[in-house]
């Protein structure tokens, strides 16, 4: 065997040794195979990796920014290269690995300082909102404030304790005063509204009362009492409000009760967040304020829906349905009266941009009347006139989807604030907790009909020409894509609330 020497190490018995250095003992590192020469120039040659690494790490610290955070990998690296197998010196690699060292934990220590004074100027920007009673914007300022805490490293052991402990000790002050106040607000809410059913109640029992007239004065008392009651959110106090009108008004209607009182019926009075109104028997129904007025009947007489007189005897004078009803330009525009109201593919271009605008903006809006003011703008679409195929085809389309989007917050707003009493009162975050796996749930059915749907009309879906279809094969086909809309609108809205939820995350 040929004989060969190195100063890293030596070979006995057929095994190859690194030689101790500085706390560490001398390791066998492998076997000699083809010669002791090759051997040797094997694992001297395996050092070049470990001095790459020691290399790269220098550099890595030079270029970062937070250069603190290689600490724990510089000790990892001195563990690993004590048990590397391969001959060099390693007493240079370590007192490289040591300067880097010495230079990291000084940035580091400098780093704590910082740190200290962050944690610090946090803590007191936290504290005007322990004990506040502004729960969304006081919620909101903490988790601002939590957000910048958990950015900021760490602080000397000997201050750790004390920082950590007064910044949780905010945080549970004021998360427990506003959890027990909500829990409060909850049984209110609770309260209010079995104290409006309780009237409702009572109200029932004086229809069946055999003295009228003590009845009504009864049902003033009632009346009082719930104007007293307070105020919980609109879309629960809108229910138990139409049974008190409906109630109150049956009391005091004359045909019942042998004439209509000054100061009977209905009087809204502010127990929830709508409308004031009562009851006007000279006009029919309920005032301007309060609801639909409908005019006398006698009104109607001989003038038909545009005002306009009929003549006894001419079926198609001032008859909705009259050959002006029936005629119409070139563009599909209809005639009135006589009088043409014609209107040019621009000015109905106009008219659908406009009602585009409309249905937009009732996005995002708390409307108690969504449905019908959606049901309006549609009834308006229809009316408004004629534009070249693929424009309208393109505009029907952003209209539609405006319509379904407006329809569909609204409903989730609604459904989510139903089966939540205290949601008002959360914060965004939690709002958009409270409705995404609702939502979520929605778009599962929604699939799952729309399945069904699809299977039922396989026919609808693979036909290429539509003008073979019977009526029934048109609406089913308009559902089909009346229930497609509705889910594209409900995934994006998804994946718009839980965009938003990783803003606050």
């Amino acid at each position: 065997m040929d004989q060969a020497t190195t100063p890293f190490g030596f070979i006995q018995d057929g095994k190859i040794y690194r030689n101790a250095f500085l706390e560490y003992p001398a390791r066998e590192i492998g076997e000699v195979r083809e010669s002791e020469a090759s051997t040797i120039k094997y694992f001297e040659d395996r050092f070049t990796m470990a001095e790459n690494k020691v290399a790269q790490l220098e550099q890595s610290v030079e270029e970062s920014e937070n250069k603190g955070s290689y600490l724990m990998k510089l000790i990892h690296m001195r563990e690993s290269l004590a048990k590397f197998d391969a001959l060099g010196e390693y007493t240079q690699l370590y007192e490289r690995l040591d300067v880097i060292e010495e230079k990291l934990r000084e940035i580091i220590a400098q780093n704590r300082i910082k740190n200290l004074e962050i944690k610090r100027a946090l803590i007191a920007e936290a504290e005007p909102f322990e004990f506040s009673s502004d729960w969304q914007e006081a919620t909101d300022q903490l988790k601002e404030v939590k957000g910048k805490w958990i950015k900021t490293g760490a602080v000397d052991e000997e201050y750790q304790e004390e920082i950590e402990g007064r910044f949780n000790e905010i945080l549970d002050n004021f998360f427990q005063r506003r959890k027990k106040f909500f829990e409060e607000r909850k049984q209110m809410m609770y309260d209010r509204m079995r104290r409006y059913r309780e009237i409702n109640n009572d109200l029932y029992q004086l229809l069946r009362a055999p003295d009228k007239q003590e009845a009504r004065e009864r049902a003033k008392e009632l009346q009082a009492a719930w104007r007293e009651v307070g105020k919980i959110p609109s879309f629960q106090y809108s229910k138990l409000f139409r049974n008190h009108k409906s109630l109150t008004n049956k009391i005091f209607r004359s045909d019942s009760y042998g004439g209509y009182q000054s100061r009977g019926g209905y009087d809204r009075g502010d127990g929830g967040y709508g409308r004031q109104g009562g009851y006007d028997q000279n006009r029919g129904g309920y005032d301007r304020s309060g609801g639909y007025s409908r005019p006398p009947r006698g009104d109607y007489g001989n003038r038909d829906y545009r005002g306009g007189d009929r003549h006894p005897g001419d079926r198609h004078s001032g008859d909705r349905y009259s050959s002006d009803r029936r005629g119409g330009d070139r563009y599909g525009n209809s005639r009135y009266g006589g009088q043409s109201s014609y209107m040019s593919p621009e000015e109905a271009m106009s008219r659908k941009k406009e009602l585009i605008s409309k249905a937009q903006d009732l996005i995002g809006k708390e409307e108690d009347n969504m449905f019908e003011k959606v049901k309006q703008l549609r009834m308006d679409w229809k009316q408004s006139g004629r534009i070249s195929r693929e424009r309208s085809i393109e505009l029907t389309e952003t209209f539609n989807y405006a319509c379904e989007k407006a329809l569909e917050i609204n409903f989730l707003e609604r459904l989510v604030a139903n089966r939540n009493p205290d949601y008002l009162y959360l914060n965004t975050a939690e709002q958009l907790q409270q409705k995404i796996p609702l939502l979520s749930n929605l778009i599962s059915r929604d699939e799952e009909e729309l399945a069904r749907s699809k299977a039922e009309n396989q026919h609808l879906l693979n036909s290429q020409d539509t003008r073979n279809f019977s009526e029934d094969d048109r609406r089913a086909a308009g559902r089909l894509r009346s229930q497609m809309r509705k889910l594209q609108v409900k995934k994006e809205l998804l994946d718009e609330l839980q965009s938003n939820l990783d803003k606050y995350l």
